[in-house]
C-alpha cells in the first residue's frame, strides 16, 4: 500500500480523547479517513475526524457499522473491551490485537508478563484480602504501592504506603489490587517503540519524565542518562514489543536505580503522553507512526532532530498560558475539552531549541 492510495482508506479509532484526535489528524496529514467510535459525545476527538459512532463499546450492532465502515482499526486507550476488539477482528485488521490488551490493562497480567520474559521489574504481589495485604506489607517493610488492577492512570487508584500508621483502607471484595514495592528510583524515562506489520522495529530515544501528584508534567530530550543506559531501555522495550507479538506503537515507562540499572514501571500499547514531543522534534511523529503502521507503509524514521521539553497543560495551567510560553520557541497544542478540572489534562505545549 503507498501513499497514493490513502485516499481511499478510512481508519477507525477506539476511543475519543486527545489521543485520538491526534491519531485523525495524522491520518489527515497522510491522506485516509478517520472514524472515532466513542461512548462520550463530547469527545474531543470528534471534531478532527471524518465521522464518528456514539455508543456503549459492547453494542455489537454499531460495532458492526463501525467495521462496515473501515478498512482498519486501532486504538487510543486500553480500557475498550477485549470482546469488542475481537469482534471488531473478525470484521477487519485491528492493531494491536486482545492479546496486547488482555495483558496491558491488567497490571497483574504486566507485571506477570514481564517476569515471565525475564524483565525486571517492581516486586509484586497479587492482593486476596487484608490479611494477605498486611502480610505482604510487611514484607516490603511497610514501603509499597497498592494499585488497582484496572483502570490506573494519571496517579489513579494507587495509594501510597510509608509506614504502618499510614496504611490505606480498601475493600478488597469489590476490587483487584496489586501491592508493589516501593521503588527509591533516580528518575524515571520512556521509550516509544514501533513494530510494523512485517515485523520491523523503530524505535525512538528515552525522554526524562516529571511528575505531579501523579501525573505527568515535562518530558524532557535528551534524557539525563547514561548511552549504556539509553541503548539497555531502547534493548528491553523492543523484548517486550517483539515477545507480545504487537503490532502498533508501545510506550514503555522505566525506573532509573542510582546504579544505572532499569526496571519496567508500564506499558501503554498505544501512543503515548511521553511521545507527544516528537510531534516537533521527531522526524516522524509517534501519530504518524502509528498510521503508517496500522496502514501498512514502511515505517518513518523515528530520530529526534531538536532538543527541548514537552510540557503538559494540567487544569488551571490553561489560564497561565502566556506565562508559561513567554519569549520561547514554542508549539501549543490544545485539546479542547469542554471543561477545567483538576487533574484534568487540557493540552500540552513543545518547547524546542533551535
Amino acid at each position: 500500500m503507498t501513499s497514493q492510495n490513502l485516499t481511499n482508506l478510512t481508519i477507525g479509532i477506539f476511543g475519543g480523547g486527545q489521543l485520538g484526535d491526534m491519531i485523525s489528524i495524522a491520518a489527515k496529514n497522510l491522506g485516509c479517513k478517520s472514524i472515532i467510535f466513542t461512548n462520550d459525545p463530547n469527545s474531543p476527538a470528534i471534531q478532527n475526524a471524518d465521522d464518528h459512532i456514539i455508543s456503549n463499546y459492547n453494542d455489537q450492532n454499531n460495532l458492526k457499522k463501525f467495521a462496515e465502515k473501515i478498512d482498519v482499526a486501532t486504538l487510543e486507550f486500553e480500557n475498550i473491551p477485549t470482546e469488542s476488539v475481537d469482534f471488531i477482528a473478525n470484521l477487519c485488521p485491528i492493531f494491536p490485537d486482545s492479546s496486547v490488551l488482555n495483558i496491558a490493562k491488567d497490571r497483574f497480567l504486566e507485571k506477570s508478563f514481564m517476569a515471565q520474559n525475564n524483565i525486571k521489574t517492581a516486586k509484586f504481589y497479587p492482593i486476596k484480602d487484608q490479611s494477605d495485604f498486611i502480610e505482604k506489607l510487611q514484607s516490603f517493610n511497610y514501603q509499597a504501592i497498592l494499585k488497582t488492577n484496572q483502570m490506573g492512570y494519571d496517579g489513579k487508584g494507587q495509594f501510597i504506603i510509608k509506614d504502618q500508621n499510614h496504611i490505606a483502607e480498601v475493600d478488597f471484595n469489590k476490587i483487584n489490587y496489586i501491592l508493589e514495592e516501593f521503588i527509591p528510583f533516580e528518575k524515571e524515562i520512556s521509550v516509544m517503540i514501533a513494530r510494523s506489520q512485517s515485523g520491523a522495529i523503530s524505535c525512538y530515544d528515552p525522554l526524562e519524565n516529571q511528575h505531579k501528584k501523579g501525573i505527568l508534567d515535562i518530558s524532557s530530550y535528551p534524557a539525563n542518562i547514561s548511552e549504556e543506559t539509553k541503548n539497555n531501555a531502547k534493548l528491553i522495550a523492543q523484548k517486550i514489543i517483539e515477545s507480545l507479538n504487537m503490532i502498533g506503537i508501545l510506550g514503555v515507562e522505566f525506573f532509573v536505580l542510582k546504579n544505572g540499572e532499569l526496571l519496567v514501571n508500564e506499558i501503554a500499547p498505544r501512543p503515548h503522553n511521553s511521545g507527544h514531543f516528537s510531534m516537533d522534534a521527531a522526524k516522524t511523529s509517534q501519530f504518524q507512526q502509528l498510521v503508517r503502521i496500522i496502514c501498512n507503509l514502511p515505517l518513518g524514521d523515528s530520530s529526534f532532530y531538536k532538543t527541548g521539553y514537552m510540557k503538559n497543560i494540567i487544569g488551571d495551567d490553561i489560564h497561565k498560558i502566556p506565562d508559561i510560553t513567554k519569549d520561547k520557541t514554542h508549539n501549543l497544542y490544545l485539546y479542547n475539552k469542554n471543561h477545567v478540572k483538576l487533574g484534568r489534562k487540557m493540552g500540552h505545549i513543545n518547547f524546542t531549541n533551535s
